[in-house]
């Protein structure tokens, strides 16, 4: 759990992930998240919250550490739910997760395909030359 939690430290500072329900939210406002991450400890409101902003189209991973060990994690006291806005890095999270524990493997496979979509549109768009 120790290596789970560093990672998510490593993405804040990263600028990958973003904490706290008012980042948060401003995040899904601007279309720029990719895994939602709550504490085991969430209080009820902020569960329903978060369900009811992903509206069923974003990955949720709830995790076994609680409020105070998230927030320590990420340099704060407490925090509830985070949420990574690199899908990269909410991959490979979600693969760290799904390794440690089987219900977060639905996770993981949303994360590739999301990933497989992304790399088929690259693909598929034809590439323009440009001259000067």
């Amino acid at each position: 759990m120790d290596e789970q939690l560093g990672f998510l430290g490593l993405a804040r500072r990263a600028g990958k992930l973003c904490a706290g329900e008012d980042a948060v939210q401003a995040a899904l406002q601007t279309g720029r998240v990719r895994l939602l991450v709550l504490a085991a400890d969430a209080g009820e409101k902020t569960v329903r919250w978060t369900e009811h902003r992903s509206q069923g189209r974003l990955p949720i991973a709830c995790l076994t550490a609680g409020r105070e060990e998230l927030g320590r994690a990420l340099g704060w006291k407490s925090c509830a739910v985070a949420a990574f806005t690199d899908l990269g890095m909410a991959a490979a999270y979600a693969a760290k997760l799904a390794a440690a524990d089987a219900r977060h493997s639905a996770v993981l496979e949303a994360l590739e395909e999301k990933q497989r979509a992304i790399a088929a549109r690259k693909l598929a768009k034809p590439r323009r030359r440009h001259e000067k």
